[in-house]
C-alpha cells in the first residue's frame, strides 16, 4: 500500500511521456515561422486596413456613415459625463474624465452645421492631443485596402475628409482626424 507522502510511485507512469517536448516544440515553430512566410510573402498584395463605421447625428438617413482607420482608435466609451469647458467653440461639448486624464469632446456634427448630438457615444483617439470625437453609434468595422478609398479633388476637396469608401453598398467619409484636431486646437488656444 502506498503512504500518502509516496507520491512519486503515483505519477511515474506519466512521468514518462512529457506534454511539452522537444518534438512539439519544433513542429510549433515550423508552423508560426510557414505562416509568418505566407503573410509576408505577398509583397505584391496591399496590405488591408481596418476602418471604425460609424454614424453621426440621425441614424435614419443614409448620409451620415463615417470612417476613420482603427490604428487611430484608442477607446470607445459609452455614458461617460462631459463638464463644460468655458470659452470653447460651439462644437467643443466640453471635457471628460478619463482615468484622471481630460480628453476634450469635438461634436463633429456641430461643426459641419448640424443640430448637435444627443447621444453619450465617443470614439477616444489614440494620439498626444487628448481629444475625442462624439458620435451617435458604432455600426461595424470594416476592412479594406488602400485603393478603395475614392480620394476627393482638389477642388471638392473638404478640410476634414480625405473620400469616400464603399461600405456593403453606402458610401462612409473617411474622416481625417489630424485636420479636425488642428482645427479645434488653434481655435481654443485663440479663445
Amino acid at each position: 500500500m502506498l503512504k500518502p507522502w509516496d507520491f512519486r510511485a503515483f505519477f511515474l507512469p506519466f512521468m514518462r511521456f512529457p506534454l511539452y517536448n522537444s518534438y512539439m516544440t519544433e513542429n510549433l515553430l515550423a508552423a508560426i515561422k510557414s505562416s509568418l512566410a505566407d503573410r509576408q510573402g505577398g509583397g505584391n498584395d496591399e496590405k488591408k486596413a481596418t476602418w471604425l463605421i460609424f454614424t453621426i447625428g440621425k441614424a435614419a438617413d443614409g448620409r451620415n456613415l463615417y470612417a476613420i482607420h482603427a490604428d487611430e482608435v484608442k477607446e470607445i466609451l459609452r455614458n461617460a459625463d462631459v463638464f463644460p469647458l468655458p470659452f470653447a467653440p460651439a462644437y467643443v461639448s466640453g471635457v471628460l474624465n478619463r482615468y484622471g486624464t481630460p480628453y476634450v469632446v469635438i461634436d463633429t456634427a456641430v461643426m459641419e452645421g448640424k443640430a448637435a448630438q444627443d447621444s453619450a457615444l465617443f470614439i477616444v483617439l489614440n494620439d498626444e492631443s487628448h481629444s475625442c470625437l462624439k458620435i451617435t453609434d458604432v455600426k461595424d468595422f470594416f476592412s479594406a485596402e488602400e485603393k478603395d478609398i475614392v480620394h476627393f479633388a482638389e477642388e471638392e476637396l473638404s478640410g476634414f475628409y480625405e473620400g469616400t469608401l464603399a461600405v456593403s453598398g453606402q458610401k462612409a467619409l473617411v474622416v481625417k482626424v489630424g485636420a479636425i484636431i488642428a482645427k479645434a486646437g488653434e481655435e481654443i488656444a485663440a479663445a
